[in-house]
């Protein structure tokens, strides 16, 4: 199973996997429907991806057009700074 990694130190606040996860295939896109949101700390001046607990359980199926298949998550596939990643769970029988 996989699962996604966030690298809070890489994330830039740029909210391009917010808008690619509530991304609809007529175009629509709504930020406040997505399973991941970015934190402000404005004390810090730091940004942090949170996820949903669905999106933590399991793989939403929405994925980059061109990487269709891959199991890599559009919100993943469009951060441009590798704040997040996907990486094989450990199954622990």
């Amino acid at each position: 199973m996989k699962k996604i990694i966030v690298h809070r130190e890489k994330c830039r606040g740029c909210r391009r996997c917010e808008m690619a996860c509530s991304w609809k295939s007529g175009g629509l896109t709504n930020p406040r429907l997505a399973g991941i949101s970015i934190w402000k700390t404005e004390n810090e001046g730091k940004d942090l991806p949170v996820f949903n607990q669905i999106c933590l359980d399991q793989f939403c199926g929405k994925e980059h057009p061109d990487k269709l298949g891959s199991g890599i998550p559009l919100c993943v596939s469009t951060c441009l700074f590798g704040a997040l990643t996907v990486e094989e769970e450990e199954c622990h029988e």
